[in-house]
């Protein structure tokens, strides 16, 4: 299932639901199709009901779990069977009818890794080249003895998460501002010092990750022996959809392309040194993970531009595309110039249907 945030203008202001990708591509809302099919079964407040089965906030879907996406199919089975349905909200839109958001618009939390051998000494080699990366003293000169042993993550931001189609803006504090396409792998079930052997059963699905990164000043922030802390924390991008684990059963053999201003830069796949679930064993020793956690499996072998030191520019435009995700787009705004905050911090209207509604 290709699970999706979305926005309705309404006279009030944007109301945010959760839908779902249909095969033709229209966006079919989980609530409102729950709540036709709950109708046609004479169910006493079918709009509360629903709301509780198929929750409108994709968090609150997550931590359904697996019942919360049986309710979404047979939901779904429902209302390609019946076509247009009954109900006090609208079920199907074009996606020319609505804004997709960022699928995940708050994350409990974004650890994100780095699992791919080549892209690590690819980026090391590239900072030899002082000059490229703004004059600034590389953060690594060498790859780390420990990064064989340990699948070491840090912890970024999680309100600057853009979504498809909205600018990010350029941080006035670089000069070297770069992409770096990752793969976000969505946890769906709470737990704490699970054995690897069950670690693929907490992974709720899979999206794109776009970690922005500024190079020079994250070289002099990284210096400190701290960090990384503003130098990645300026921005995220996260999208287009979740697409859930039965789809995707092996995301390493996806291929994944890097273009900027329609021109393809990079082709690649999945290279990950530690296997998924081995993320999950190792955080889970000391911490518990929650549903709506994100891991990042760090950028993939030629998904950034430092690697080649080939440097986007304001107002370029970079896509990534994921096999069977979709495309995360972005426009880059100019140096220091203000754009509007990302869509998951501007305000909208939530609906709350009781029983009686």
């Amino acid at each position: 299932m290709k699970l999706v945030t979305f926005g309705v203008k309404t006279p009030l202001g944007e109301i945010r639901r959760v839908g779902t990708i249909s095969k033709a591509g229209s966006i079919i809302d989980l609530t409102s199709a729950r709540e036709a099919l709950l109708n046609s079964r004479g169910v006493y407040g079918a709009a509360a009901v629903a709301a509780t089965e198929c929750p409108d906030r994709m968090l609150d879907f997550i931590k359904g779990g697996e019942a919360a996406l049986l309710a979404a199919r047979e939901a779904m089975d429902f209302v390609a069977a019946q076509g247009a349905c009954e109900t006090g909200s609208r079920i199907i839109f074009q996606p020319e009818e609505v804004r997709l958001l960022t699928p995940l618009p708050r994350p409990n939390s974004i650890r994100c890794f780095s699992l791919s051998e080549k892209h690590m000494l690819d980026g090391i080699e590239s900072m030899k080249d002082t000059a490229a990366w703004g004059n600034t003293k590389p953060s690594l000169t060498k790859m780390p003895e420990e990064w064989y042993n340990l699948p070491t993550y840090y912890k970024t931001g999680t309100t600057e998460i853009y979504g498809p189609d909205e600018t990010v803006p350029w941080p006035e504090l670089t000069n070297v501002f770069d992409y770096e396409l990752e793969i976000a792998v969505i946890i769906g079930k709470e737990g704490r010092a699970i054995p690897e052997e069950e670690g693929e059963d907490y992974i709720y699905g899979y999206t794109i990750y776009n970690d922005w990164s500024t190079r020079d000043f994250q070289n002099r922030e990284m210096s400190v022996n701290l960090g990384p802390g503003l130098c990645k924390d300026n921005a995220s991008s996260l999208g287009p959809c979740i697409v859930t684990r039965d789809e995707i059963p092996d995301i390493e053999k996806h291929i994944f392309t890097v273009s900027v201003n329609g021109k393809k830069w990079a082709e690649t796949h999945g290279d990950f040194y530690f296997p998924l679930k081995h993320l999950v064993y190792y955080v889970s020793r000391v911490q518990t993970i929650f549903p709506g956690d994100i891991f990042t499996t760090g950028t993939l072998p030629g998904g950034s531009g430092g690697e080649k030191k080939n440097w986007i520019a304001p107002g370029d435009v970079v896509e990534f595309e994921g096999e069977g995700i979709g495309v995360l787009r972005n426009v880059i705004g100019g140096r220091g110039e203000p754009v509007s905050l990302p869509a998951a911090q501007q305000t909208w209207l939530s609906v709350t249907r009781t029983r009686e509604s």
